[in-house]
């Protein structure tokens, strides 16, 4: 059973104005970046370091929004601001654990788009 589409590049699409190359390339650099920030805010978490955790929050905001993981848009942005405002600390263990569990899925799903994006670019440029 194929499992539910956690991302959309239709937004990133369009801001790079339907420039697949340009696509793929933002889809690395999501590949490359987003994993290790989303490890760093779990072993932040795991640290007790709720600063670090508001920080990571943050960076990993602007890539939630970007691929829009949108059943995490709101959860990453309530443990931003209750880790950086220090309140309703007992969401907290749920948020971490609910945006590690999607974006996880959702980092998944984009690196077989980016074998589906990277084939349709450099191997199929002439085909059918």
């Amino acid at each position: 059973m194929e499992s539910k589409k956690l991302f959309d590049l239709a937004n990133l699409e369009e801001m790079l104005g339907g420039d697949k190359e340009a696509v793929f390339q933002m889809v690395k650099i999501f590949l490359q970046a987003t994993p290790e920030s989303l490890s760093e805010l779990v072993r932040s978490y795991e640290k007790n370091d709720m600063n670090g955790v508001s920080k990571l929050a943050h960076k990993l905001k602007s890539s939630v929004d970007i691929f829009c993981v949108d059943d995490i848009k709101a959860d990453i942005r309530k443990l931003e601001n209750n880790t950086r405002e220090n309140i309703n600390m007992d969401e907290v263990p749920g948020l971490v654990e609910k945006i590690d569990s999607i974006l996880s899925a959702a980092i998944d799903q984009v690196k077989e788009e980016k074998i589906r994006l990277g084939d349709m670019l450099y191997k199929n440029e002439n085909a059918g």
